[in-house]
């Protein structure tokens, strides 16, 4: 009896443990890297491909300037699959109505990576990620994105 009590007790622990090991080393884990807009690159020139005029101007003049602001806590993690780069920025303001901790920001790159077109979201609180612009670069050096 103490010996099945044992073997189960054993098995149990081993495929606990597997478990832990596979989802830290599963690529879709969450790995939140320090952000800097450096990382991007610089750009020779730039176009703008198509844009949401209501969010355009609420993003630029008033959510820019308050709620996405780089400090040393924005990370950003990166999906290699889906080329989609998330940004998090602390949420400065409490007042969207949900105590949030983050507002969030979504890159998804097409093209090259030397002449990359890249679709800007951005998400305040517990809001649904709302387009913004999609651009089209044209870089000094190839981005890695």
């Amino acid at each position: 009896m103490k010996k099945t009590f044992y073997r189960t007790l054993l098995l149990i622990g081993t495929v606990f443990a597997g478990f832990l090991a596979f989802a830290s080393l599963h690529p879709q884990a969450a790995t939140w890297h320090q952000y800097s807009p450096k990382i991007m690159g610089y750009a020779k020139k730039q176009r703008i491909i198509k844009y949401n005029g209501s969010n355009w101007w609420n993003y630029e003049e008033i959510y820019l300037k308050k709620y996405f602001k780089d400090t040393q806590s924005t990370k950003y993690q990166y999906n290699h699959k889906s080329r989609k780069m998330i940004i998090r920025y602390v949420n400065p303001s409490k007042s969207l109505g949900v105590n949030t901790k983050y507002n969030y920001r979504k890159l998804v790159f097409h093209g090259s990576k030397s002449q990359p077109v890249i679709q800007y979201y951005y998400k305040l609180g517990n809001q649904k990620f709302q387009f913004l612009y999609t651009i089209k670069y044209w870089m000094f050096h190839p981005i890695k994105y």
